[in-house]
């Protein structure tokens, strides 16, 4: 059987030679550069600039890849979750989480893999193991497939209509890599990924817009800052490596030494830092000598802390601590002189909070419960 390219994945780069190839001049290679990110076509059939004679010879060895939302949730808080099905009858999940900053803007959590091969035990996606790797074009797909989804959906904030800034037309402004999968373990279709978004004739997305989340995958921190200009966010979530070891197993790999090692040699962009997130499991890493353990690691790096409180669910055993633990553990980073804030859970009513992709696995868990 034929395998056909996936056009959404190449590069400018890649589409001009390939329009040279067919005796096209290169300014066809941005129309099909802009026909694909910015006017999001499923089909080389819509690309009306281009004539038949050259849609049928594209067709014949090329097309461009389409991920189908399966079913969107939508939680009391105004968080959409969306499953969606890749072509080979994959789910992966895909999170927006409307006015998630500050400003007002709206932020969409993407996925790296199908399931995730690190194993953390606090994490529902953990329990999928991994599949596959997603590709690039499979990774941008969801920025996409849920841009047309929100337009043709007639989707309105209702949460602070006000604040929605007006010269921006984005209805995506900020993109996370924190949904399912381990992003540095498919590196390079991550970087591509990036690449593409940030791309001028495409979506044309700051780095300052896009947060890469590791686990920590030593080999490829330092060299995430060297091949991009994005936000990194450390999953940090233990002050001991006996600690690391049991809840995050990459640690067997790559110790707290280590990974601290290669955030201080990470290249940060001027008035940038690193984020360091803290999943807080009850009686298990919540305690203030946990607390001074921490000050002590990050000591001396430029960041800010994201205290998560653990978002139970069926696949994990541990318990949220309450909120005064959580407030001391803070005080104590905050006396410290750190950055450090205490995250809200948006979308656990629909298992989209952090720790909670799981796709059909998850709700099997839940339905065996009740």
């Amino acid at each position: 059987m034929l395998i056909l390219q996936d056009l959404l994945g190449l590069s400018f780069a890649d589409l001009e030679a390939l329009m040279l190839q067919r005796g096209q001049k290169t300014y066809r290679a941005k129309q099909l550069f802009e026909a694909l990110h910015q006017q999001w076509v499923t089909d080389i059939s819509q690309i009306t600039c281009f004539s038949k004679e050259l849609r049928d010879s594209l067709s014949e060895s090329y097309t461009i890849s389409t991920l189908d939302i399966t079913r969107v949730k939508e939680s009391s808080d105004g968080t959409r979750k969306y499953l969606i099905k890749t072509h080979d009858g994959h789910s992966i999940e895909s999170v927006f989480i409307p006015n998630a900053a500050t400003d007002g803007r709206h932020t969409l959590c993407i996925s790296s893999q199908v399931g995730c091969a690190m194993g953390c035990t606090f994490c529902a996606t953990a329990a999928m193991k991994l599949t596959r790797n997603l590709t690039a074009a499979e990774i941008i797909g969801q920025v996409y497939a849920v841009n047309r989804d929100l337009r043709s959906s007639g989707w309105k904030n209702t949460i602070a209509p006000e604040s929605e800034p007006s010269e921006d037309a984005r209805m995506i402004h900020n993109l996370v890599y924190m949904g399912m999968g381990e992003p540095l373990h498919n590196y390079e279709n991550v970087l591509q990924s990036i690449k593409l978004l940030c791309d001028q004739k495409g979506q044309n997305y700051s780095g300052r817009r896009i947060t890469v989340s590791t686990s920590g995958i030593v080999k490829n921190i330092k060299k995430l800052g060297e091949d991009t200009n994005v936000h990194i966010a450390i999953s940090f979530n233990a002050t001991t490596n006996l600690m690391r070891d049991e809840i995050m197993p990459v640690n067997k790999k790559w110790n707290l030494e280590e990974l601290v090692e290669a955030c201080r040699a990470f290249p940060l962009q001027t008035r940038r830092r690193i984020t360091f997130e803290y999943v807080m499991l009850a009686g298990m890493n919540d305690t203030n000598e946990d607390a001074y353990r921490l000050v002590n690691w990050l000591s001396g790096i430029k960041c800010k802390v994201n205290l998560i409180p653990f978002n139970p669910h069926p696949l994990s055993p541990y318990k949220r601590p309450d909120l005064d633990r959580v407030k001391a553990f803070q005080h104590i980073l905050l006396q410290n002189h750190f950055a450090v804030f205490i995250r809200g859970t948006r979308g656990d009513d629909i298992d989209a909070a952090c720790g909670m992709l799981g796709a059909q696995k998850l709700e099997d868990a839940r339905i065996a419960l009740n």
